[in-house]
């Protein structure tokens, strides 16, 4: 298989897309509880956490509501890998 973009197929996104992992969900309903996006974005740290990465500056959650009675939440998250010395890319 011939790679156009240059980039090794095992190389993590992560690293490369400026630190900030995005994220977009559709979700069934018109509108979401205060305390339910409080608890996501919590435990989307929680995740990033768990993956080896530390969050390094605010999350970003924005609900938008659509037209067909659903709720698309956009969320932005900054982050670095805990180690120290990153690999070379």
């Amino acid at each position: 298989m011939i790679n156009l973009f240059g980039r090794d197929k095992e190389r993590r996104t992560a690293d490369t897309a400026n630190d900030r992992l995005s994220l977009v969900l559709s979700y069934q309903r018109t509108e979401i509880d205060e305390k339910k996006l409080k608890h996501f974005r919590a435990r989307l740290i929680e995740l990033c956490d768990e993956f080896g990465y530390d969050v390094v500056g605010q999350v970003e959650i924005r609900p938008q509501t659509g037209r067909d009675r659903t709720t698309v939440i956009f969320a932005s998250i900054p982050i670095r890998r805990r180690d120290s010395v990153r690999e070379s890319l």
